[in-house]
């Protein structure tokens, strides 16, 4: 009996990781809002669904410099990357981007695929 009461702690603990996690940090298909972003320069997340059709810029490599996103008010925006990514992130419908808006454009220093 006392083993039991030994692990109910431990077990509420990891629970309430879970429920944390999952609430908070993992990974969703939510599109986000270039709205939110204003002029500052504090690289934050959004996701985005990429416009391959209205072009991508490509390095000698194949490795991708810029490309085309829209948001969840189907605001489209040329998004410039900070290091070339491979051509693959092409296949993906939504990436997250972490990075900051300026003017019209987005620079990301970061791009990970979501879907």
């Amino acid at each position: 009996m006392k083993k039991l009461e030994k692990l109910i702690l431990p077990a509420l603990i990891m629970i309430v990781l879970v429920v944390i996690y999952s609430t908070y940090f993992a990974p969703t298909e939510k599109l986000g809002d270039f709205t939110m972003f204003g002029g500052s320069e504090i690289n934050q997340r959004i996701n985005v669904i990429i416009l391959k059709e209205r072009g991508v810029r490509k390095t000698d490599n194949g490795d991708i410099i810029s490309f085309r996103a829209k948001d969840i008010n189907n605001k489209i925006v040329t998004v410039s990357l900070r290091e070339p990514e491979p051509a693959s992130i092409l296949n993906a419908s939504i990436v997250e981007l972490l990075g900051h808006m300026h003017g019209n454009d987005f620079t990301a220093a970061k791009v990970k695929v979501i879907k």
